[in-house]
């Protein structure tokens, strides 16, 4: 995938470039000609996802779920298999000690996003742990196991497995909240439309509410008739698919009219909205948003965070809070898709994690690629950014402003019940969640 600015028209060098540019940022970046494993391109797991969705405990759900990957998950290192699953698997986290004994302020339920897994929510689940509530991390039918899975899943699966969360949930404690990235946002706006009282928030980080390049997305569905995979590519990663059928693209759309009927049956989003993207964002249509959230946030509780590298007009709407996105400490130009809801601290995709993007051919030159895998630094961008002169850059993967957002994450549940205000200021304090990443070198 291309990381930083080129000359116009070399991001489609190829009609096949071209052809897979938004599957590719959905999934991380493409790769060219190299094909994923054969076990990887055959579905195996997930025939029965009714089955596994959340029902009895969550703890039940878990169990389920991890002998589901245990049987049918081809590893991405077969050295280290037990350590992928139980990365990859969903988990319950509780409130943090210093919360104190008694029930959790409310139960948080996490959604990640297409070809992702559940260890993509993990520094989310540790945020809204601090913030008292007891955090439930998903693992959405099709994933986890292997790409062709997503091949015998769609919407209404995905759909039915936040439901059924939500109802989980809802038996257990008076306080839900939904908190999805990407595709899991935008399931979390289509759960708490469609059953109304059901969830008393929801949060949605680098949202799919809308898509930038939404047309050629809708041609999934026929496309895939001709050519099921859109990208066949091998993986770079245990966390996430790199290889995209057509189905997983042409389910995401389908889901996003369905929330779109929902919401408008509903006159809103009618419960307290909480949206964080980067303008940086390629994959997402960020003004879309932006107007989707200014004609259908009823709540007055509901806020916009967006992240920006460069100054921009549109600034209409005064419950939008306009932040920045590049951080030189940090050697961060901009933030990506993949960015927001990461702590530097993370171990796979932080400052200092094991994976850097580096991204691959058709939409990158290979010097490029390995120029930035060489390298003992890298600058963290999208390819809206350049790196400065001579160093390398590679596509951000963490947000280096992460500690103030989960502060405002803190701010916007502080609203919904604020009798957890006071403790909820006092255990970030005393958790040290106000320091700013200290930028670091790091060698590979």
């Amino acid at each position: 995938m291309s990381m930083f600015r080129e000359e116009n028209g070399r991001r489609h060098r190829s009609s096949t470039a071209s052809g897979i540019l938004l599957f590719a940022l959905l999934s991380g970046c493409a790769t060219g000609g190299a094909k994923a494993p054969a076990s990887e391109l055959v579905s195996s797991g997930w025939s029965d996802p009714a089955a596994l969705a959340p029902a009895g405990s969550f703890d039940a759900y878990v169990a389920a779920v991890t002998t589901e990957l245990r049987v049918h998950r081809v590893p991405f290192d077969p050295s280290k298999a037990e350590a992928e699953l139980a990365s990859v698997a969903p988990f319950r986290m509780p409130p943090h000690p210093r919360c104190g004994p008694g029930k959790p302020r409310g139960i948080a339920i996490l959604v990640h996003g297409l070809s992702d897994t559940a260890f993509a929510m993990r520094d989310l689940a540790n945020s809204l742990a601090r913030q008292c509530f007891e955090a439930r991390a998903l693992l959405l039918p099709g994933h986890g196991t292997r790409p062709a899975d997503l091949m015998v899943v769609d919407e209404n699966d995905w759909v039915r497995h936040v439901q059924a969360a939500v109802l989980q949930a809802r038996r257990d404690n008076d306080v839900v909240v939904v908190a999805g990235f990407s595709l899991g946002a935008a399931l979390a706006v289509t759960v708490a439309a469609e059953a109304p009282g059901s969830v008393d928030a929801v949060i949605g980080v680098s949202p799919a509410y809308r898509i930038s390049s939404s047309l050629l997305a809708r041609q999934a569905r026929w496309l895939g008739v001709f050519r099921p995979w859109l990208d066949s590519g091998p993986r770079e990663e245990f966390a996430r698919y790199e290889a995209m059928p057509a189905r997983g693209i042409a389910s995401t759309m389908a889901l996003l009219d369905r929330m779109n009927a929902r919401v408008r049956a509903q006159g809103g989003v009618q419960v307290p909205w909480m949206v964080v993207q980067s303008e940086d964002d390629e994959v997402i249509d960020v003004t879309g948003n932006r107007r989707f959230f200014a004609s259908k946030a009823d709540d007055p509780r509901s806020v916009f965070l967006n992240y920006v590298s460069e100054p921009t007009g549109d600034r209409a709407d005064e419950r939008v809070t306009w932040l920045p996105a590049a951080d030189p400490g940090s050697r961060v130009a901009g933030l990506s898709h993949l960015a927001l809801h990461i702590a530097p601290e993370n171990p796979h995709y932080g400052l200092e994690g094991a994976y850097r993007n580096c991204g691959s051919a058709p939409f990158r030159e290979e010097s490029e690629v390995q120029v930035c895998r060489q390298a003992e630094q890298v600058w963290y961008g999208t390819g809206r950014q350049s790196p400065p002169p001579g160093e390398a850059g590679a596509r951000a993967t963490f947000n280096p402003h992460y500690p103030d957002l989960e502060r405002r994450i803190g701010g916007f549940l502080a609203e919904i019940d604020g009798r957890h205000a006071d403790r909820s200021a006092s255990l970030q304090e005393g958790t040290g969640l106000g320091s700013h990443a200290q930028s670091s070198t790091r060698r590979r």
